[in-house]
């Protein structure tokens, strides 16, 4: 049974669901104090206290248990972003300003700061840019309002949401692996925004 968090989940239930959590703190722990290349799965499951049987219960392989500690820590990450768009209603001020927010918030995430490190990219970016979990996050932040955009007719014609959503997500992904050199703070970012980017998909 699949679940947020992991892939492999043996059997539904509250000491199931228990578990996998602290196998992903198990997996977190490790990953701080070995490095995301280093840590094996027998380190997880030491840490967590269980067997290598029944941490492969639960998770496929390091990259299905890397997921699943960046899975968890992008929805936290979403919670405090989705607080920050409270009411903000236009669609052009809701992408910029949680696109800018994502820029800061993600960073001050132990994992994920580690799987957006240049050091670290060659590793993690097939996993975070094929990740349908990830992508997932993205949609539940932006759609609720670009879907209403396209409908009311905020939108280019052209633009398809899901498309274009998965074009933001990877945008953020390259501002996050490299930082801008000509934007060197929140506002500056704002503006190129509002340039380059909401030109291309509001009319």
């Amino acid at each position: 049974m699949s679940s947020p968090g992991g892939s492999a989940v043996a059997a539904a239930g509250p000491d199931s669901s228990e578990l996998q959590g602290r196998l992903l703190d198990a997996a977190e722990q490790c990953f701080a104090q070995f490095g995301l290349r280093k840590t094996t799965m027998e380190d997880v499951a030491r840490a967590g206290g269980v067997s290598r049987a029944t941490l492969y219960r639960y998770f496929k392989n390091r990259d299905d248990l890397l997921m699943g500690v960046v899975e968890r820590e992008a929805r936290a990450t979403a919670v405090v972003i989705q607080k920050h768009l409270a009411g903000i209603e236009h669609p052009g001020e809701h992408l910029v300003e949680g696109f800018v927010e994502a820029l800061e918030e993600i960073p001050k995430h132990p994992t994920l700061a580690m799987v957006v490190d240049p050091d670290s990219v060659g590793m993690t970016s097939r996993l975070v840019l094929n990740s349908e979990r990830l992508a997932n996050v993205a949609l539940e932040i932006m759609l609720p309002v670009m879907k209403p955009a396209q409908e009311s007719g905020l939108l280019r014609e052209n633009v398809d949401v899901a498309v274009m959503i998965e074009w933001i997500y990877r945008l953020l992904n390259s501002y996050l692996t490299v930082p801008s050199a000509t934007a060197h703070d929140r506002e500056q970012m704002k503006e190129q925004l509002r340039t380059m980017l909401l030109p291309a998909i509001l009319r």
